[in-house]
């Protein structure tokens, strides 16, 4: 791990999730769009809003609720990771609006340094999976978001899309090479474990959370997906070796020379390469939920 990427956050945001390639990490931010305008679609954020944007990453969120909140509006950026924070720093820096974000390095779970009551909307993208006191966390929204705040989040459900993917690997039909297939997918399991934080959960337990965190006109949708190509479709089999599926998780690379012999990774490849290369096989499966909740107004206000 080099310096530049001493964070493991900042290293699979800004390199490892797209193998250091920059046309596909533009590619990625467009394919993300459609996520950030439903989270703030749902937010309800309008001018002189006050938004925290928890675990904001790379800025996909926060930058896209700087146009919406205006001249007289505010976006907090936080974060664990405090690479990620200078990045977005440096952004907000360089687009002339730095004077309308505050950042603070802070876990989900206590959102620390926030005043209580003291925002209108509180947004997050695939954070919780990361989270394992996710209770902790509804109740640090709650606690920050001014009464009839609003709450907007995005988490993809894994559990349900592990149970779509089974019998493939990369997107394509593992069937030729299941042994070898199982043997590589043992690794990622290993790193994101049934009962751990990313897999531990669905959009039930969403729901209910935010419930006992005391919010009120609670909607959660979980939306399940099936397309064609594969997502690894037209990638460079060297470009996949060198990206990884989530910050925890080693690089598809890694994986492959841990789980297999010299052998059997030649075998995986001289089965793979060509489907990758031939740009129209595989499918690409999606298990994701958007939750939208209010924090109730005093009663008799």
């Amino acid at each position: 791990m080099t310096a530049e990427f001493a964070d493991k956050w900042a290293r699979w945001l800004l390199h490892g999730r797209y193998g250091g390639d920059k046309e596909a990490l533009r590619k990625g931010h467009e394919a993300l769009g459609p996520i950030r305008d439903r989270v703030l679609l749902g937010s309800g954020v309008k001018a002189g809003d006050v938004v925290v944007d928890v675990g904001c990453g790379d800025g996909l969120i926060g930058f896209g609720a700087l146009p919406l909140v205006g001249e007289t509006g505010q976006v907090i950026f936080t974060d664990i990771s405090d690479q990620l924070l200078e990045h977005c720093r440096q952004l907000t820096s360089e687009l002339g609006v730095a004077d309308r974000c505050r950042f603070f390095h802070t876990p989900a779970e206590t959102l620390e340094s926030i005043d209580d009551c003291s925002v209108d909307v509180v947004t997050t993208r695939s954070v919780l999976i990361y989270v394992d006191d996710k209770a902790a966390a509804f109740e640090a929204f709650n606690r920050v978001l001014k009464p009839g705040g609003r709450l907007s989040l995005f988490e993809p459900i894994n559990r349900r899309y592990i149970s779509l993917t089974r019998d493939t690997l990369f997107g394509f039909n593992a069937a030729p090479v299941a042994d070898l297939a199982a043997k590589v997918r043992a690794v990622f399991e290993a790193a994101a474990p049934p009962d751990g934080p990313m897999m531990g959960f669905d959009e039930t337990d969403l729901l209910q959370l935010s419930e006992s965190a005391g919010f009120t006109d609670i909607n959660v949708a979980l939306e399940l997906s099936s397309r064609q190509p594969s997502p690894f479709t037209m990638i460079s089999w060297t470009q996949l070796l060198e990206m990884s599926p989530q910050p925890n998780a080693p690089s598809y690379g890694e994986a492959i020379h841990q789980a297999l012999s010299t052998e059997q990774a030649e075998q995986l490849e001289l089965y793979l390469r060509p489907l990758m290369a031939e740009g129209t096989g595989g499918r690409s499966w999606s298990a994701i939920s958007y939750l939208t909740a209010k924090k109730p107004m005093p009663v008799g206000s």
